[in-house]
């Protein structure tokens, strides 16, 4: 055996007896030692997030726009003002189409229930639901956890330099309109506009599906915008009679169009393309048959919104 590798064997085992029989030897960890805790975890992960965007003017209306996020979904959110109007109490909102509409107090809105967001973005229009002074915009939301989010935005008064034009747009008398209401075979029932006091641009009305309880219907699209168009970056509506140029808008018209009432369970056909709400136009909306797969029963009605001024311009019964 050569020197080099006895001396080798020798190093070895010198090295293993100074491990073994040393002073400074360091102990294993047992279960009973602290453990630490690894470096760089997220503690916000799987919170729900809100925040606000800022303003856009929207064809003459101003919206302070926000959005949210969650892992999971938002359960429900409500919008607080510092300064609410003196005529009503803007304190808790809620989501019915893409504006913010009064949970209490609006006649249009009688259940009581939590608000349920149906978008990832939220639409103030400042002009019209707030007072033109200084003020905190709080928005707050709660996701299926439980956990809670809030974000607020300082309004001042020259964010209000471009409702100018507020009075012209909201001080509109709303018209009245009549429908006739039959159901065909299939489950489906046709509401045929019969008559309109005053005809009005279709980006002016909203519509909302209520059950027998008189609750808006929160599936699918039992509330929003009647006319097809584009809300800061988002589709919204349900003529399938659009005709125009954007072919997001297009393609949103042609999956109304072919839904049973599952998705879209309202539909609406502008029938003589005047971008307005005129006698021989047509909604129909989706109860269950052979060909249709939506909520709709006896007892519900749909009624028509004037965005304007809030009122009901319209109502159809389902018998």
């Amino acid at each position: 055996m050569s020197k080099a590798y006895l001396f080798a064997m020798f190093l070895l085992a010198a090295s293993f007896t100074g491990c073994i029989g040393g002073d400074d030897l360091e102990e294993l960890p047992t279960e009973e030692d602290e453990i630490i805790e690894p470096v760089g975890v997220d503690d916000t992960a799987g919170m729900p997030v809100v925040e606000f965007i800022g303003i856009a003017d929207e064809d003459g209306v101003v919206y302070l726009i926000g959005s949210y996020y969650d892992d999971g979904y938002i359960l429900s959110y409500s919008i607080e003002s510092t300064n609410p109007s003196e005529d009503d109490d803007y304190g808790d909102y809620c989501a019915y189409g893409p504006g913010l509409y009064l949970k209490d107090g609006n006649s249009t809105i009688e259940a009581e229930y939590d608000c349920y967001p149906i978008y990832r973005s939220f639409f103030i229009e400042i002009c019209y639901d707030l007072e033109h002074v200084d003020q905190t915009i709080t928005a707050k939301i709660e996701d299926n956890d439980g956990n809670k989010a809030s974000a607020e935005y300082e309004l001042v008064e020259d964010d209000f330099d471009a409702c100018e034009d507020e009075e012209d747009y909201y001080g509109e008398v709303a018209p009245i309109a009549t429908f006739f209401v039959e159901k065909d075979s299939s489950g489906v029932y046709h509401i045929s506009v019969i008559q309109v006091s005053e005809q009005k641009d279709l980006t002016g009305f909203s519509f909302f599906l209520k059950d027998e309880t008189g609750s808006t219907y929160v599936g699918g699209n039992g509330f929003g915008e009647i006319a097809m168009q584009m809300i800061a970056g988002e589709e919204y509506g349900i003529d399938m009679a659009y005709d125009g140029y954007d072919d997001q808008l297009k393609s949103r018209a042609t999956n109304v169009s072919n839904d049973d009432g599952t998705d879209y369970p309202v539909h609406f056909s502008d029938n003589d393309r005047d971008d307005k709400l005129s006698a021989g136009d047509q909604f129909l909306v989706y109860g269950e048959g052979n060909s249709a797969n939506g909520p709709a029963a006896n007892g519900w009605k749909l009624e028509i919104q004037f965005d304007a001024s809030g009122d009901i311009v319209g109502t159809a019964q389902f018998f």
